[in-house]
């Protein structure tokens, strides 16, 4: 049976970090959530130990990463003993990630959430796996969820990250002033944007919902013309009178999907079975400009890109 640890003292917390240390019911919620393998998990902010010890009773190897002395002299004291734990005193943000390949968990300092999960999005390789627990606030920026944000728009296409567990606030000691969620991240099998058109997506994204305008229609005027946003908009069940931030991240996705093979052509879209088709679900076909384009054709004048995919 595991020698259970009180909380750390109220010496080891950092108030400036918004430092609220997880219950032995958390890390065992934590650890039961991480897939068997990879066996290797790093932990950033271990404190004590509480997702540690769970980690550890899973018969998984931990690289246990904290800042602060006053925690890790606790820590290490604690797994002193223990193969499978190697204790670090340091800085995660600072510190070369594994180069094999590895799982990563942390009770996140708010303070410092959005530099640690864009250090994990960043990384090269980033973990197979990753959980978080986070602000809620934070969690809605990161998933886009219920509204869209740059940040999640900016790496939907290569990650998964969604609220997996809503925790009670007295999960953690002290209790926290707000609600805290559990976030997993995952790299996607394979991207919903070929990496041909990565600097393309971040372009488009950058250029029409990094705008200050007011509506959907005016920030994506420069891509779109009004009859495409028109049928865009049904298609992809968006108002073209909303705010860019009440288009949900797939519809950001099928709009760029369309922009893209109306630049470059059909062979555009990614060969991965696991993506969606890059035309919507229903052909875009404006009945008014059917006539127009047969007599073009039998007028021996070839439509263009945007014409051929109209009709289908």
């Amino acid at each position: 049976m595991a020698h259970r640890y009180p909380h750390p003292p109220a010496a080891g917390r950092r108030p400036e970090l918004s430092q609220h240390f997880a219950r032995d019911t958390v890390a065992r919620l934590i650890a039961a959530r991480l897939p068997q393998r990879p066996r290797l998990v790093v932990e950033a902010g271990a404190g004590a130990g509480a997702i540690t010890q769970a980690l550890t009773d899973r018969r998984l190897r931990v690289i246990a990463i904290e800042k602060d002395p006053v925690l890790y002299r606790i820590l290490r004291s604690r797994f002193a003993s223990n193969p499978q734990v190697e204790c670090i005193l340091g800085d995660f943000l600072e510190l070369p990630l594994p180069g094999e390949p590895y799982a990563f968990v942390s009770n996140v300092p708010f303070g410092i959430t959005a530099a640690v999960v864009g250090r994990l999005l960043a990384a090269t390789p980033p973990p197979r796996e990753a959980l978080l627990v986070v602000q809620r606030e934070a969690a809605e920026r990161f998933t886009g969820r219920p509204r869209s944000t740059r940040v999640a728009l900016l790496h939907a296409p290569w990650f998964e990250i969604a609220v997996e567990h809503r925790f009670r606030r007295d999960d953690f000691v002290p209790a926290p002033s707000v609600d805290c969620v559990l976030v997993r991240i995952r790299p996607r099998p394979c991207p919903l944007v070929p990496a041909t058109l990565d600097r393309d997506y971040r372009d488009f994204i950058n250029g029409a919902f990094g705008t200050r305008r007011q509506q959907a229609r005016d920030a994506l005027r420069a891509y779109f013309t009004e009859r495409q946003l028109v049928r865009l908009a049904r298609e992809f069940g968006f108002d073209r009178h909303a705010r860019p931030s009440e288009i949900s991240v797939e519809a950001w996705l099928g709009l760029f999907r369309f922009h893209a093979q109306g630049r470059l052509g059909r062979g555009a879209r990614t060969r991965c079975r696991d993506v969606a088709p890059w035309r919507p679900r229903r052909r875009l076909t404006p009945s008014l400009h059917n006539a127009k384009l047969v007599a073009r054709r039998n007028a021996g004048i070839q439509p263009t890109h945007y014409e051929r995919y109209l009709e289908g």
